[in-house]
């Protein structure tokens, strides 16, 4: 059966050859996650190894990799689906010797690109690119979303998007949520440039696009109007 290159492989090169996945392995922190969660329809299924790729269960629907996102990714049904998501896998492994003495296991990476939803856009049915997944606390994976899945740029706009993610989320402590959107943004702009400078081409080629710059200013803004944003929320 031929191999089709998958879009949206910006650092590795991922393929599909009917409903197998085949890219480059994660470390073995993650193949035994998804083993963890198999059964849960919100990650792939990790299949095994073949000639040294791994194999990961195909998961359809559509991916927003790029924007123009279609229209039902930023609804507040989607943007819930996504919160409701995020604590299951959360509560799934809140407790196990996978989370250790954190909280929980946390993506790491999760935005519009690494989601899977439904044709239209209108909901989320799975996260994938679990490469960086670590034990963490609730907050890093909320902050994170509130980060990549909403527009940043006006209070009105973005508060409603936020207070709808958190919702789908659910009960938890928010306390920290602004300054570690912060500390997360900090963390991918310096990190791109050190990677970039150190010879990555993947990073080069997000450096030469202008990436760390354009995070450094959507951290501007939410260091600019945290007290507001703050302010806003519903949950």
């Amino acid at each position: 059966m031929d191999e089709v290159e998958l879009q949206g492989g910006f650092v590795n090169v991922v393929v599909r050859r009917g409903d197998v996945v085949l890219r480059q392995p994660g470390p073995a922190f993650v193949h035994e996650l998804l083993r963890h969660l198999d059964g849960w329809p919100g990650a792939p299924r990790f299949l095994g190894m073949d000639q040294g790729r791994e194999r990961l269960s195909f998961i359809d629907g559509y991916v927003a990799w790029e924007r123009p996102w279609k229209d039902g990714v930023t609804t507040p049904g989607a943007l819930q689906s996504v919160g409701r998501l995020v604590r299951e896998f959360h509560d799934l492994t809140a407790g196990t010797t996978l989370a250790g003495e954190h909280e929980v296991v946390c993506h790491n990476d999760l935005s519009p690109k690494n989601t899977v939803y439904t044709d239209d856009g209108s909901r989320a049915i799975a996260f994938i690119d679990w490469d960086i997944a670590a034990p963490g606390p609730r907050i890093h994976d909320l902050a994170f979303i509130c980060w990549q899945y909403a527009d940043l740029g006006t209070i009105d706009h973005v508060v409603p998007q936020w207070n709808a993610l958190l919702t789908g989320y659910g009960p938890t402590n928010l306390d920290n949520l602004i300054p570690t959107i912060l500390w997360w943004q900090s963390q991918a702009a310096d990190g791109i440039d050190t990677e970039a400078n150190a010879g990555n081409p993947a990073m080069q080629r997000l450096q030469d696009l202008g990436v760390p710059n354009d995070i450094r200013r959507k951290r501007d803004w939410v260091q600019l109007n945290g007290t507001a944003l703050a302010a806003g929320l519903s949950v």
